[in-house]
Parts: structure tokens; sequence; C-alpha cells
């Protein structure tokens, strides 16, 4: 299906919360419109999927904190008109089936109806998150008939710079994200150059690691640094623990399949920390 057109809502049926974090995160990657997001997640967990400097997030909850929303039709509704009148942009509402629970089919169909209308002549568009099995054969025609069912493109296109070794390439849509070994749960990444450096890059590649469930805080302070030469030794270490992390995964993969099934968790905890490289090298050489 194609990308989401202004001045219309849809609705995304759920099947991986990840899945939707990473289109808001490609989304926030344009830098083209305003992107909001209404989750079901506190920004603490959010901050593992997207940069929250380039998504505009609330959380969804009972609980009176900061960054917060109140799980009303009123205060929401409220919220997405407001942006929808100013810039232009996406709005993405999650836990719809949650809204539904509280107030009722009837009352959160008024609700969609009035983002419905809110929307025109607006260069803004709104994604319904919604487990659509909680729908019956009645509510569902009549909730498509206002927010018509969408998917998210497979060609969601973003840039990004890497390289093999010396050479400065512009990576595509295609190769960005693509590891050069598959064969176990971490994988490695082309390499970042001096050249195409940036902190907007480094951010996403952060990401990236952590969804990998690597602990790179190490590398959060190149985010901060004046200087760009300066990041880029501070991120290059960190690049360089990360790839031998990822031999040792190789490595443990061996001993995994031979039976030492208790003494590969450990390591691998390990060494997902970035820490303990020597001793998990010299414990792997002796079980081999």
């Amino acid at each position: 299906m194609s990308e989401l057109k202004a001045g219309n809502i849809h609705t995304l049926d759920l099947v991986s919360q990840e899945d939707v974090l990473a289109y808001v995160d490609k989304l926030s990657m344009r830098d083209q419109e305003h992107v909001l997001l209404l989750s079901r997640l506190p920004q603490r967990r959010l901050l593992e999927h997207i940069d929250l400097d380039k998504v505009e997030t609330y959380w969804v909850t009972t609980q009176d904190v900061m960054g917060s929303i109140q799980p009303s039709l009123d205060q929401i509704s409220d919220l997405v008109t407001k942006r929808v009148g100013n810039h232009a942009g996406i709005a993405i509402i999650e836990g719809i089936e949650w809204l539904i629970s509280l107030h009722g089919f009837s009352e959160v169909l008024k609700f969609v109806m009035i983002l419905k209308d809110s929307l025109h002549r607006k260069p803004w568009s709104i994604l319904l998150v919604v487990a659509e099995d909680i729908f019956d054969e009645i509510q569902s025609a009549k909730w498509h008939r206002e927010a018509p069912s969408w998917e998210v493109p497979k060609n969601v296109e973003f840039t990004e710079f890497a390289n093999s070794e010396d050479e400065h390439v512009e990576v595509t849509p295609e190769t960005a994200d693509e590891p050069e070994d598959t064969t176990t749960s971490l994988s490695f990444l082309v390499r970042i150059p001096k050249e195409g450096y940036s902190k907007d890059i480094v951010r996403r590649r952060i990401l990236q690691w952590r969804r990998m469930g690597l602990d790179v805080s190490g590398a959060e302070p190149a985010l901060f640094q004046e200087s760009d030469e300066r990041g880029f030794e501070i991120y290059k270490s960190v690049e360089e623990k990360v790839r031998k992390a990822v031999e040792l995964d190789n490595r443990l993969d061996i001993l995994e399949e031979n039976g030492w099934k208790s003494e590969v968790t450990k390591m691998r905890f390990r060494i997902r920390q970035l820490t303990g490289f020597d001793e998990v090298e010299k414990r792997i050489d002796e079980l081999i």
C-alpha cells in the first residue's frame, strides 16, 4: 500500500508493536513532517526504539507524570486537533482497544469522527493502531467506514552513510540495515566512516544496537560533543567493542550446539554489556 496521504485517517491492525515503532522511527528520520505519537509505553521504553528529540511523544496512562496524557477522549482529541491546526505531520495513536474498553465502542467511534473532521484540508494524517480482533462484524464495518485499513509500506525510504573499510558510500534503503553476517542474533552493521559521521546517524546507530540488546551507553556522550572529531572518536571506540562482541557471539553459537547452553547464556549476557571480552574469549578457547 502507499504512504499515508494528508487529510486521511486510517487504521493499522496491531500485529507487532515493534513494527509500529520502527515505522515511527523511520518517519522521524525524514524530517519532512511533525510526528506525534501517543503510546501505551512510557518514554523510558520508547527511548529504545525512537529518537525522542524528533518525535513528540505522550504516554497514555492514568498516572499523572510528566509527558503523560490521561486516557480521556476529550484530552486526546484536544491535543491532536491543536497539532493538526499547525504545521504538517502524522499522528499515531496506540491503545485504541484500551480506550474502547474504558469508554465503549460508540463513544470511541464518535471520537474518531471528530478527528476525521479536524483533518479537512489540513496537511496531516492520523493512524489509529488497534488490535482489530476486538471488533464484531457490525463494529468492524462501522469503524472501517470512518478509518479504512492501512499497512506500513515495505519500502519506507531513509538513507544512512556507511562503508566497508575506507570507502565513503551512501547506503540505499535496501542495504542500510543489512547485516554482514546474519547467522546470529547479533549482526555486523556496516561501518560509519569519519566523512559520513553526524549526530543523527550515530543516534540511529545507537538505536539499532539497543534493539540487539547491547548496552551501548558508552556511545551516548558522542551525541553531546561540540566537536564532531571528538564525537567520532567516542563512537568509534564503542563500534570496535560491538564488533568484538559480535565475533564472540558467533563463536558462542558453536558452544551452544555442543550443549553448553547455561554457560553460553551467562557469557552472552556479559558480551552484551560490552565487558569481560578477554575472560569470555579465554573460556571459549577452553571449551571448544
